[in-house]
């Protein structure tokens, strides 16, 4: 049922990420998938395939709201950090409180921004428009994927090997994992998860950026154009038309918002909450089948900022990758209903298991 259609047997090589003297910790062959639906009536078969349905006005409509969102979290803090400064608090309070207020505004637009990657990584599966996949590709890059320099082609092919070669030493999440250490890490605190984060966040970022394709020319072309376009130029025009700064100022300034309210938190917030997300993905220890390794995460945190756009069903995502993430959440709680082995996959309900 529903098996991805882009992930034929014998993939291209990925981007080997795992240093020389690493041995691959997995064999050549891909893990088996481990789930089918014979077991499920034709009624629910028939709604997993309905499923499938593509809904581009729908993802437009959700990107543009998503990226709406960022410029709205920078002027609420922007107008928040202003009001305190004119309160009649202490000096201390007033910076102290203002440091808050960026930081948790810092956090928000670093969410925002993972929900964008997100539907780059879910259009990369064909989900605005499968049977167009160039108009599919288009306007996923325009409406998600130059904002946050990515773009669909170049992360499905790494992401392609992913699905194909589950499991195996060409896995390039598996690569990643092997960088990481994760299996050797003790994350059984919050603590522990916070100094392994910093720990591997440096090379974590570069492989990821690097198997996207990030490093290229076009790419970063695409990226400063969209955020000139879309977000520089039009705040220029609105601080010196219609606030009355002088063209130079309202330049600075605009550059200075962009700056602060997105490439601080895109370079800082955006690998913590990226880096925990893709680390709670997969446990390619505890099984041998793509179905018995891949987790659901659905506690109030993860969908709160860990995983914002349904990707928190990751299960639902390697059994049906044809379904959009925007459907994750109610197959999630059809198959719960109607199928008890998927009930009893993996799943977390806290950030990775911590007590």
């Amino acid at each position: 049922m529903s098996s991805d259609r882009h992930a034929p047997e014998h993939m291209a090589q990925s981007i080997n990420t795992m240093p020389k003297e690493a041995t691959p910790i997995k064999p050549e062959r891909r893990y088996k998938r481990g789930y089918d639906t014979q077991h499920l009536s034709a009624d629910i078969r028939a709604t997993l395939k309905d499923a499938e349905a593509c809904k581009p006005w729908a993802r437009i409509r959700e990107a543009t709201l998503t990226i709406a969102s960022i410029p709205a979290v920078a002027a609420l803090t922007v107008a928040g950090i202003l009001a305190l400064f004119n309160a009649n608090i202490s000096v201390p309070i007033q910076f102290g409180a203002s440091i808050f207020t960026y930081f948790v505004a810092c956090v928000a637009i670093a969410r925002q921004l993972r929900g964008l990657e997100i539907m780059v990584h879910d259009a990369s599966h064909l989900t605005w428009v499968r049977s167009k996949p160039k108009l599919n590709h288009f306007l996923a890059d325009l409406f998600v994927g130059a904002p946050v320099l990515s773009s669909v082609k170049e992360y499905w092919k790494s992401h392609r090997i992913h699905h194909g070669q589950y499991g195996s030493h060409k896995d390039p999440c598996l690569q990643r994992f092997t960088d990481m250490g994760v299996n050797d890490i003790d994350l059984s605190t919050h603590w522990k998860i916070a100094r392994a984060v910093v720990a591997w966040l440096p090379s974590y970022n570069a492989a990821y950026y690097r198997e996207i394709g990030s490093q290229s020319a076009y790419q970063w072309t695409l990226f400063i154009t969209w955020h000139f376009c879309v977000l520089v130029a039009p705040l220029a025009a609105l601080l010196t038309l219609g606030l009355g700064f002088e063209l130079k100022v309202g330049m600075a300034l605009a550059l200075f918002g962009w700056v602060i309210f997105w490439v601080l938190p895109a370079m800082v917030f955006l690998p913590v909450i990226r880096s925990i997300a893709e680390t709670e993905e997969h446990d390619y220890e505890a099984g041998d089948t793509e179905f018995e390794t891949t987790f659901t995460n659905d506690g109030w945190l993860h969908r709160l900022l860990i995983h914002p756009k349904n990707d928190a069903y990751h299960v639902i995502h390697h059994l049906f990758p044809n379904i959009p993430e925007a459907e994750h959440h109610w197959v999630h709680d059809l198959l719960m209903e109607h199928d008890e082995r998927y009930s009893n996959a993996l799943r977390r309900g806290k950030l990775l298991n911590v007590q």
